[in-house]
């Protein structure tokens, strides 16, 4: 079995030992934004706090965006891991990657040009508009790197390697807690200087995972010189991927309106409504890097035509999920004022993170139907059901509530009620299509009888009617398959090679990698080389 390849072998213990990498290294990320809120909470002013806590619903909503986006490559690069269609892996890493600065480079610019006017139509108290403009407009620099960064974790998780993107946070969150240190209490920047630490720690992050796929062997090579968006691969990335983006953003956008309402509470209640989602993060850990573990496993099985196998995936993931979740968020609520206490020593701030947490945190276990199940569809390339349930409960439900509960009773408590409310009705919703959904297109093509064997076969009208974007994938695979033979993608090294990869020579001559003529296909000497996600050759190891 390739290193990587969760086609075979025990389900509950690959999902485990693939979801425990994603989960520390989401810890990381939490801390590494924690850390952030604890420095300024700490050691600058309550307002910078709430600077930093109010700029993250519409940080979430960009970074959703990303993630969403390039969940549609993720789903494509584990089908076709998983199918063994390498060809196709190498033309949807290399658009994933242009894609992703192209979105940055665009998204950068606008950022920087907006952010007072985004925060003042938010409604942010006067007194945190100042830092916050400062803050965001710091964090757009390094949008690039960022996006570059979630572009190659998420090729790695989908090609089952979890663990190197943990590593890769582990460095930067180091990083990360060292400049915030530099930077507010030697530097005296104050929160700009937070924003600077995290800019930084981006750069490093983006370089290293760019760093891995150029040294890799095989097909999982990003070879700088083929770096161009294909588009058949960009049609399919963007069908899959652009409903989860749209969905991450507008829901994330959902959360910058409920930001509105708690503004309208005061600073006091901002400060503590940030602390209290800083801590919340850290429970909602189990259900969203499960999420990632279900669409990696669902999109290998269904692209090497095992339907129940990715079925009872998405039953372990689940009771997973949901178990984790309960105990983390138990534990969370028992002891939510002594957790909160390391963001800020003010009673008052508090109090109000306490009672955010009391109506929110334990129900935190209901989200494994509202966000596990949307991972198994994305990995099936069924995502647009999903999206919109999503969309409806978290967003325009939630907006009614919130509209009408702060009209009778706006307090801290009411509005933090409207979180687990919508995500009880998506969950239901999401769950019940998953029950109804028909994956029978991925399973094996049935050999034909003898005394059908020259039968002309009949042509249904269905089946050009099917609307699933996972059958656009198949029909880019079949394509791939009835091409000529490509050019042999095997980018090992002869031992006596030393070339950076900019200067060695491409094996890959065509600028089309589904029909590259004459080359055989790979065999399984160079499927066993593709170590999971990448394998560095033995050069650049040493």
């Amino acid at each position: 079995m390739i290193a990587g390849d969760m086609t075979s072998g025990g389900i509950l213990g690959q999902l485990v030992s693939f979801a425990v990498p994603l989960m520390l290294g989401s810890l990381l990320q939490q801390l590494y934004n924690a850390f952030d809120a604890m420095v300024v909470g700490n050691y600058v002013s309550k307002e910078a706090l709430a600077a930093v806590g109010a700029s993250g619903p519409l940080i979430n909503m960009i970074i959703a965006f990303a993630v969403g986006l390039f969940g549609g490559a993720s789903s494509l690069i584990g089908r076709f891991f998983g199918g063994r269609d390498y060809k196709g892996l190498q033309t949807a890493l290399h658009t994933t990657f242009v894609l992703s600065l192209i979105m940055a480079v665009i998204l950068t610019f606008v950022g920087i040009g907006s952010a007072e006017w985004i925060l003042t139509a938010m409604g942010m108290p006067d007194d945190i508009i100042p830092s916050a403009t400062s803050y965001l407009r710091i964090y757009f620099i390094g949008l690039a790197a960022l996006f570059v960064y979630n572009a190659g974790a998420t090729m790695l998780t989908a090609l089952g390697d979890s663990r190197r993107p943990l590593y890769f946070l582990m460095m930067s969150t180091v990083l990360n807690i060292v400049g915030d240190l530099f930077f507010v209490l030697v530097l005296d920047m104050g929160i700009e200087g937070v924003a600077w630490s995290t800019v930084i720690a981006e750069i490093v992050s983006a370089v290293m995972v760019v760093g891995v796929f150029m040294r890799a062997q095989g097909p999982s090579r990003l070879w700088p010189k083929k770096l161009r968006i294909d588009p058949g691969m960009l049609k399919n990335i963007v069908g899959i991927g652009l409903p989860g983006g749209i969905q991450g953003t507008i829901v994330s956008f959902s959360n910058v309106l409920v930001q509105a309402y708690i503004n309208g509470l005061g600073s006091v209640a901002v400060a503590g409504f940030s602390a209290a989602q800083k801590l919340d993060g850290f429970v909602g850990l189990p259900v969203q890097t499960m999420s990632l573990a279900c669409a990696t496993f669902v999109a290998q099985n269904l692209g090497a035509r095992q339907v129940a196998r990715a079925r009872k995936g998405v039953r372990h993931s689940l009771l997973i999920g949901a178990v984790a979740s309960f105990v983390i968020a138990m534990t969370a609520v028992f002891f939510a004022k002594q957790a909160l206490r390391i963001f800020t020593p003010e009673a008052a701030v508090l109090d109000a993170g306490a009672q955010f947490m009391r109506v929110m945190t334990p129900y935190n276990w209901i989200l494994v139907f509202a966000i596990i199940i949307p991972g198994a569809l994305r990995g099936a390339g069924s995502v647009k059901f999903s999206t919109a349930a999503s969309v409806i409960s978290f967003v325009f439900v939630r907006q009614v509530y919130l509209f009408i509960v702060t009209k009778v009773n706006y307090t801290i408590a009411a509005v933090g009620l409207g979180y687990p409310i919508t995500w009880a009705l998506a969950g239901i919703a999401i769950t019940i299509f998953y029950m109804k959904s028909d994956w029978s297109r991925f399973e094996p093509e049935k050999e034909a009888k003898p005394d059908e064997a020259n039968a002309v076969p009949a042509i249904s009208a269905n089946a050009v009617s099917k609307e699933q974007s996972g059958q656009e994938i198949d029909a880019y695979s079949d394509k791939s398959a009835n091409a000529e033979e490509a050019k042999d993608l095997d980018t090992h090294e002869s031992p006596d090679s030393h070339e950076s990869p900019d200067t060695q020579e491409d094996p890959i001559e065509s600028d089309d990698l589904r029909s590259c003529p004459g080359q055989p296909d790979f065999d399984e000497e160079h499927e066993e080389s593709l170590v999971g996600a990448v394998q560095e050759s033995p050069e650049s190891q040493g």
